[in-house]
């Protein structure tokens, strides 16, 4: 609703920031204490380097340094996915390029951001996912403008 009034935030939308803020929110759980158990925490890590293994497998992919056939054997050997896991995650990979890079990279992105953000005494960590979560779905650079992080000067509104 809060964006309602302006669409490009729509428009504009990045999965780098979506993907990438459900994985980052999956790491400060960890970092919050919310993983009471070895299991939980082991399965949070286990989540994590499937992500990067997506990573590798879809730019190598799309460099055309692996095979759909080598790329589905990675998965199962580096991400512990059954075969037929693999291979539908290596298709999906085919189709819809970088999506499946943007978790870890859109995770990263924001923690880059959020630990800049700290490092200058902008706000507190609260104000930090405050102003993160109300730009929207925009793309990472503009995020990082919006929060006067990077090099960029910050954008209004």
């Amino acid at each position: 609703a809060a964006n309602q009034h302006r669409p490009l935030r729509y428009i504009f939308a990045s999965t780098y920031f979506t993907e990438g803020w459900g994985l980052y929110v999956e790491e400060m759980m960890k970092e919050q204490g919310f993983f009471t158990d070895p299991y939980r925490e082991f399965c949070q890590v286990v989540m994590r380097l499937f992500r990067a293994a997506r990573i590798v497998v879809d730019t190598s992919l799309h460099l055309g340094e692996m095979t759909i056939d080598e790329a589905c054997t990675f998965m199962v050997d580096q991400a512990a996915l059954s075969a037929g896991t693999a291979r539908a995650e290596v298709l999906r990979y085919c189709t819809w390029p970088t999506q499946a890079a943007s978790y870890l990279t859109g995770a990263i992105e924001i923690q880059r951001m959020r630990d800049e953000w700290l490092h200058r005494a902008t706000g507190s960590l609260k104000d930090f996912h405050d102003t993160i979560a109300g730009t929207g779905r925009l793309p990472i650079s503009l995020v990082e403008r919006y929060l006067g992080t990077g090099s960029a000067p910050p954008v209004h509104g």
